[in-house]
């Protein structure tokens, strides 16, 4: 039996902020998933700034990923950062977490809620819900001001917040889905569901890292990847200070 592959890379350089054993539930005797953080950039992702200087070692990483034999690299951020241009220097299959969530959100309903870590990242996430065509289905942003590196201090206090706001969603921004608008938020969504349930709000609540993995092994067990037409290999050119020897002529 042939075993599938997913590299999760994980674009920051902060140990211990994502475990195999998070992601261990969804292995299986044919899927395993490996994962790496990236040699330099920022501690967390919370700008447009640290997503810039995320990105060229995340494309580093992605590139060895294929090299290493990876069948697919889910990147282990919402703002997908890096995401077309490591489709470019990849043919293996590249799975943005937000874009998946978004549009399975607009499968599941009319309008999804985007819940994520802060306020200062609505910019960000309005651009992404342009850039992949989804402002119709958008009903709204909102963050419960708890900072990436801050996750894990108190879940008991992060779970109340997002239950908080996605009930306010759903009740003010007339939510159909919502969106878990941070990675670090993994294993939130079944507490965030029998909070709605509680309030009579019967939504899906969808947990990006869980849906990328299903849906980065449906691709290779399909066949499939993304298009080259879409997204060619870069043009062979003089690169200087980055690490793409690949690509330098």
């Amino acid at each position: 039996m042939k075993k599938t592959r997913i590299e999760l890379i994980t674009p920051i350089i902060t140990e211990g902020i994502r475990t195999l054993e998070e992601v261990e539930p969804f292995m299986r005797p044919d899927l395993v998933i490996t994962q790496s953080l990236i040699a330099q950039g920022p501690a967390s992702i919370e700008s447009e700034f640290d997503e810039a200087i995320s990105i060229p070692y995340t494309i580093r990483r992605a590139i060895d990923a294929e090299k290493e034999g990876a069948d697919a690299i889910i990147i282990d951020c919402m703002g997908d950062p890096g995401l077309q241009a490591c489709r470019e220097v990849v043919e293996i299959p590249v799975i943005g977490p937000s874009q998946a969530a978004m549009h399975v959100a607009s499968l599941l309903g009319h309008r999804f809620s985007f819940i994520t870590v802060l306020e200062r990242l609505r910019g960000m996430v309005d651009k992404l819900v342009a850039g992949y065509g989804l402002r119709d289905t958008y009903a709204s942003f909102r963050a419960v001001e708890i900072p990436v590196l801050s996750i894990g201090i108190d879940f008991a206090a992060l779970n109340a917040a997002l239950a908080r706001e996605a009930i306010v969603a759903v009740k003010q921004d007339a939510a159909d889905v919502i969106v878990l608008g941070c990675t670090g938020f993994l294993g939130c969504a079944g507490g965030m569901r029998q909070h709605l349930l509680g309030a009579g709000l019967d939504v899906p609540v969808i947990d990006p890292i869980p849906l990328a993995v299903g849906m980065a092994d449906a691709l290779v067990k399909a066949g499939l990847s993304h298009s080259k037409r879409t997204y060619p290999m870069p043009g062979r050119k003089k690169i200087q200070g980055f690490p793409f020897p690949e690509i330098d002529l």
